[in-house]
């Protein structure tokens, strides 16, 4: 692992506070997301943050222990908080898509509406990290696409191409996603007994 400039003892302390603490961090993760490769990754953030910090980290096993657990709550905090970014971008595309889509029957909707949540949230994690970025700032953040940009540090026109092109590739994911084959027509035809 890391430890090139560190001193042997030192290097020595990080690996047995690594190796004694890993898996529990694991579990920890585990426990509290979704995916098990969320969790993975975000053990891999706590062991570089603490290879990273090794000068600061306690000396006795309980503090030690602690301290770990403290970077790892942090970055559980960032994941909570970039998962619920992506929720309400999702969401919030889901609405303007919902006000600009012709109406349907209700049951219909119903059904429309779990896949379309689906396919806006994968469509979402498929952009590339500036563009997903950037429709987070501005239908999250609710900053304006010149306001994102300062953010970003990039200038205005750069980021409204951005996002036109972020835009138009969601518009073509979810396009491909609302194949009629890979979803039931109507509510009523998702479950036979209730056919007509």
């Amino acid at each position: 692992m890391g430890g090139r400039n560190i001193p042997p003892a030192l290097r020595d302390w990080v690996e047995l506070v690594v190796e004694d603490n890993a898996d529990d961090l694991l579990r920890y993760f585990r426990r509290r997301v979704t995916h098990p490769e969320d969790a993975a990754d975000m053990l891999g953030r706590v062991l570089l943050a603490v290879w990273e910090k090794a000068s600061r980290l306690p000396t006795t096993e309980q503090d030690a222990r602690m301290w770990c657990f403290g970077i790892a709550r942090n970055v559980l905090r960032e994941h909570y908080r970039y998962a619920a970014k992506q929720l309400a971008l999702a969401d919030g595309l889901r609405d303007h898509l919902r006000a600009s889509a012709p109406p349907q029957n209700g049951a219909d909707t119903v059904v429309e509406e779990e896949f379309r949540s689906e396919a806006i949230r994968q469509a979402v994690r498929a952009l590339d990290d500036r563009s997903r970025e950037l429709l987070l700032l501005v239908h999250w953040d609710g900053f304006s696409i010149a306001g994102a940009a300062r953010i970003l540090s990039i200038n205005a026109s750069t980021a409204r191409t951005r996002y036109t092109r972020a835009l138009r590739r969601l518009e073509k994911q979810l396009d491909r996603d609302d194949d009629p084959e890979s979803r039931p027509a109507t509510f009523a035809s998702s479950f036979p007994l209730m056919a007509p």
